[in-house]
């Protein structure tokens, strides 16, 4: 009886991880842009998260505890959170000289963020009037 329970669990158990395999397959791919922001400084700062993130930087975003709290993406007044495999990319697209948190990526939307590439987001620079 335990036995057939035991192969029972594992079934089910195979079962749930390929179902999750193909829903992750199916996750539609998208391109945005946005700022890349911790969660630990997003959390500490939920209620003026708009007005914070116009001054948080990538020195901020790469110190030790922020790593650990993984990274999310500030796009269209929203916080949208990366999975955690995606951190260790984050932290090293961030950890070059000429990155910004300001970028655009591409990424399969799923309950969180994949990410699949990461770029600077360029800044149009406004021109001057004469």
């Amino acid at each position: 009886m335990k036995k057939i329970l035991a192969v029972l669990l594992a079934v089910a158990f195979v079962g749930s991880l390929a179902i999750a395999a193909e829903k992750a397959a199916k996750a539609p791919v998208k391109k945005m842009t946005g700022i890349i922001i911790d969660n630990m400084c997003a959390g500490a700062h939920q209620a003026d998260i708009a007005e914070f993130i116009k001054g948080h930087t990538k020195e901020c975003a790469l110190m030790p505890d922020c790593v650990k709290s993984g990274y999310s993406l500030y796009t269209d007044d929203k916080l949208l959170a990366f999975d955690d495999a995606s951190t260790a990319k984050i932290e090293k697209f961030l950890q070059k000289k000429k990155s910004t948190v300001q970028v655009k990526v591409k990424v399969k939307v799923g309950d969180k963020l994949t990410l699949l590439s990461i770029d600077n987001k360029k800044v149009e620079k406004k021109k001057e009037k004469k």
